[in-house]
């Protein structure tokens, strides 16, 4: 994480999940919108993981925002087109804090 102004030039969404009911009974997640904020985002690598016969890669990310104490791990960000699951939240009281992301292959 760098502390230049100029690194957090991202413009993302933050979305939370929320289970709504469906026709049938059952339920299904819905995205809701929490906010818009600049974030400073990191490719961290990719991997592979295996998906019936074959082995989807897995891109990971590393994104810092200003400090909000709301989120957390099972939100995600959306950057653009990209859908990035929010896997774990690194909070030490700084005024930024930092998301490690999967992007969700869609």
């Amino acid at each position: 994480m760098t502390d230049v102004v100029g690194a957090m030039c991202a413009r993302v969404k933050l979305q939370s999940p929320t289970r709504v009911a469906d026709e049938i009974g059952g339920a299904a997640i819905a995205w809701s919108d929490q906010g818009d904020v600049w974030a400073e985002i990191e490719a961290g690598g990719a991997g592979e993981a295996p998906a019936f016969d074959t082995s989807p890669s897995i891109a990971s990310y590393r994104v810092t925002i200003n400090s909000r104490d709301d989120v957390r791990a099972g939100w995600r960000i959306a950057w653009g087109a990209r859908r990035l699951r929010i896997v774990g939240v690194a909070d030490d009281g700084a005024p930024r804090i930092t998301l490690t992301c999967q992007e969700e292959a869609l």
